[in-house]
């Protein structure tokens, strides 16, 4: 069987490290960026099965980014799930209208990620 590939777009490093070392070990395959646009690009390069980002890692621009991976033809059916620390209403409903499949405040349960990484990528 196929690993799941996700791709992780967040400039915190103690959160990209332990977001990479808990999925490898439950088989995952993970690629890692801390440059939206880099990510924007892997994503069409790579096609993985899952986005995890984090708006807050392009400034004020992670909507955009949002809605450029959701907006391109090669990106747009790809799941994403933003994982940040802004839980304000306002950023939860933007980002929905954007086109996102979830969205989770840091700091967050392993469990809830995983039941939510499940729930977007099963076929």
């Amino acid at each position: 069987m196929a690993k799941t590939k996700v791709l992780i777009i967040d400039n915190e490093a103690d959160i990209v490290n332990t977001l990479s070392f808990m999925l490898q070990a439950r088989n995952y395959l993970v690629m890692v960026t801390a440059d939206p646009q880099e990510g924007i690009e892997k994503a069409k390069v790579e096609r993985p099965d899952l986005i995890l980002f984090d708006i807050m890692t392009s400034g004020n621009d992670g909507y955009n980014v949002c809605m450029r991976l959701k907006s391109d033809k090669d990106t747009r059916n790809i799941p994403l799930i933003i994982i940040t620390a802004k839980g304000e209403r306002e950023s939860i409903i933007r980002c929905h209208s954007c086109g996102i499949n979830d969205y989770i405040v840091k700091p967050f349960n392993l469990a809830t990620l995983l039941g939510k990484m499940r729930k977007v990528t099963s076929k």
